[in-house]
């Protein structure tokens, strides 16, 4: 009767799946969440984001009590391990640091905001939810701002600035464009 139970189970699971969107089971915490999709802008900007998360490796995640956005405390099941943007094919360089604090992902946008293309995070849930919003300043840096779901009050605000395209792009020595 057990195996018939757990037959019944698989089989309408099977048939479940094909009907929900890869999106609503990481919302869930099922799956991790991953993003690769382009997205063309009204000003023209072909922006192209890959965002994967991916389970824990055995051993690897230790128990958080802050530090670490999408839970409030336990131990995550996802980690971040990839955020790669190109804006009109030229990589825009986020930093691991700027990214690995984020846990149970479930939603990502890009939109233009005053000219500048903004990527938004959403993950966690109740006290754990979180918005991140990382506004990229041409190509010589970004600011990242992170609130709650409802975004009332910034919980966090870093500028970044890269020196590295400073000698290659005209106008970066003064900061964000």
């Amino acid at each position: 009767m057990l195996n018939l139970l757990k037959q019944t189970f698989r089989l309408g699971l099977a048939v479940a799946l094909p009907f929900v969107p890869l999106s609503a089971l990481a919302q869930t915490g099922a799956i991790p969440f991953v993003h690769e999709r382009i997205s063309m802008l009204p000003s023209g900007k072909r922006v192209a984001v890959t965002f994967r998360e991916r389970l824990c490796k055995n051993g690897e995640c230790r128990e958080v009590d802050a530090g670490m956005w999408g839970m409030d405390g336990g131990i995550p099941r996802f980690v971040t391990e990839v955020f790669q943007i190109y804006i009109d094919g030229n990589k825009f360089v986020i930093p691991e640091k700027f990214y690995k604090d984020f846990t149970n992902t479930h939603q990502l946008k890009v939109f233009e905001q005053t000219g500048r293309v903004v990527i938004e995070l959403k993950g966690g849930d109740a006290a754990g939810a979180y918005t991140a919003r990382f506004t990229l300043g041409g190509m010589c840096g970004f600011e990242r701002k992170i609130c709650g779901e409802v975004c009332r009050e910034i919980w966090e605000r870093t500028t970044w600035y890269s020196s590295f395209a400073y000698e290659a792009v005209p106008g970066c020595e003064s900061g964000i464009q």
